[in-house]
């Protein structure tokens, strides 16, 4: 199979949100849906496509700190946080992933950055980074809770109506977390656990 692997361009968007949709309806990776092409505006970015019979059937972006410890988990120097990444369902087993990441640590380094962040709530992701062997970086719940009668007086005051609160905890909290809030468990809302992965070069 003949996989081309390039830089995205303009008159790309229609069909990279075509297939960002259908990769966000197969995973956990993503806490929000998004209407337009994220812009990455104020940051240096890498953003490739993956084409076979010239339609896309990957993608993948990464935005780079100006300074260490902006967007990234570690602060010792400037990294790459990968923002988007996945393939369309049928092109499983082509060794996408792989020569996406491998595409993406050139041009890093073309942009004078040494390693790259990969954060995954999904399950499927977690293994797949595990395989490759990238070493894990961190880990933390992220979740939606029932706002406290505390919230609710104090934002009240203000006229604003609290549906759920979004919030994170370290592993350790969770247990605690979970017995003195109204954790929401119901799809798509429930808690997951997000895991970072570095690839340093």
């Amino acid at each position: 199979m003949q996989i081309e692997i390039r830089e995205y361009r303009p008159e790309d968007e229609a069909e990279w949100m075509r297939v960002h949709a259908i990769i966000m309806t197969l995973s956990h990776s993503w806490n929000y849906c998004i209407q337009e092409r994220p812009a990455y505006e104020g940051y240096t970015s890498t953003r490739l496509v993956a084409l076979h019979n010239d339609q896309i059937i990957a993608l993948t972006d990464c935005i780079y700190e100006n300074e260490p410890g902006e967007v990234c988990h570690h602060r010792d120097s400037r990294g790459g946080y990968v923002c988007e990444f996945g393939r369309l369902p049928e092109y499983r087993g082509c060794n996408l992933g792989k020569r996406l990441i491998d595409a993406t640590v050139e041009d890093a380094k073309a942009k004078g950055v040494r390693r790259l962040e990969y954060w995954s709530q999904d399950r499927k992701a977690q293994r797949y980074y595990q395989r490759l062997g990238m070493p894990e970086i961190g880990r933390h719940y992220r979740f939606r809770m029932k706002p406290t009668q505390a919230i609710k007086d104090t934002l009240g005051e203000q006229r604003i109506g609290i549906e759920y609160v979004y919030a994170v905890c370290l592993p350790e909290e969770w247990p605690l977390v979970k017995e003195q809030y109204e954790i929401i468990h119901k799809h798509p809302l429930e808690p997951h656990l997000c895991i970072g992965y570095e690839v340093r070069f």
